[in-house]
């Protein structure tokens, strides 16, 4: 990979990147019906097809950023490393197909076919992948919550096998706080024991376990003081009732991680800030446009993300 390819992919994705603000998102959101949402998002950029609903329109424009980051992002191994969520995301769909029924319009257009692991063939798969499936086979196990923290662990295994610091850099952030919010809902609970926690993270374990074992929801947050995650914990010290406003603030925490004063436009940070955006999007219009079809339109400005409120 040369710094000029790299350049040019950023370019690329920096001149597409932010296709809604919080103006755009409140006239969505406010559209009467979902079809003039629909109409209303392709002005915008969106993919829009006439007929669409609402997996279907999101699924079509996830499969876009899909098709634009394997044809943009010079680094083969980057690009997998960035596609890999929607790739296990089928394989968890075609696996759980032999014996669940699995929505049909699940299914992202990505590298990979999903058919073959349903019929039991990894040959597709990586490696930790693979040996995450067959482990699975060996324990002939069919709880769809076991399915899907085996085969996020085997993701988050490849990811950090990219190669490329800052992305690495990027998903151990993701799993760090991911294992906050696993922490906190089994200390929520009551049942440290089902803390399921993923590798690969900066957090040690003994941060989490302390964090389980502390004196309510303020001691829970003041474990995390010294960590990068000390002001994103603030709303757990609130309550446990709060896990919601942490959830959506991660997704915050990695857009303004990457998302520098002046872009260091030869590094992977201003293409990581257009992925991560890009996700907040599509995760934000899909929320408006369910707010839209179940008349529930109020629900959607506690969800907004910050980005759209800044």
């Amino acid at each position: 990979m040369t710094a000029s390819t790299q350049v040019y992919a950023n370019t690329l994705a920096m001149n597409i990147k932010g296709r809604i603000d919080g103006e755009r998102i409140v006239r969505i959101v406010e559209a009467k019906t979902v079809e003039s949402a629909f109409k209303m998002l392709g002005d915008y950029g969106f993919a829009y097809t006439d007929g669409a609903t609402v997996d279907g329109f999101i699924a079509e424009d996830t499969n876009r950023l899909i098709e634009f980051i394997t044809d943009t992002v010079p680094n083969e191994k980057a690009a997998k490393a960035l596609t890999a969520r929607f790739w296990y995301n089928n394989v968890k769909l075609a696996y759980k197909s032999r014996f669940a029924d699995v929505p049909s319009d699940g299914f992202y257009a990505v590298e990979g076919d999903a058919v073959k692991v349903a019929r039991g063939d990894y040959s597709d798969c990586d490696k930790y992948l693979a040996a995450a499936l067959e482990a699975l086979d060996e324990a002939h196990e069919t709880k769809p919550q076991a399915i899907d923290i085996a085969l996020t662990r085997a993701m988050y295994k490849f990811v950090l096998s990219c190669g490329v610091s800052l992305i690495k850099k990027y998903f151990r952030a993701e799993i760090d706080m991911k294992n906050i919010l696993t922490a906190a809902r089994a200390k929520k609970l009551g049942k440290p024991e089902l803390a399921e926690f993923l590798d690969g993270g900066t957090l040690k374990q003994k941060t989490l376990d302390e964090a389980m074992s502390a004196d309510g929801c303020v001691g829970f947050a003041e474990c995390f003081e010294k960590t990068p995650y000390a002001a994103l914990t603030e709303s757990i010290a609130e309550g446990f009732d709060f896990l919601g406003d942490f959830e959506r603030s991660t997704d915050d925490y990695l857009f303004y991680m990457t998302d520098s004063a002046v872009a260091k436009i030869a590094s992977f940070e201003p293409y990581l800030n257009f992925y991560t955006q890009t996700l907040i999007e599509l995760k934000t219009v899909k929320t408006a446009l369910v707010c839209i079809k179940t008349d529930s339109r109020d629900a959607f400005y506690a969800r907004m993300p910050k980005i759209y409120v800044d």
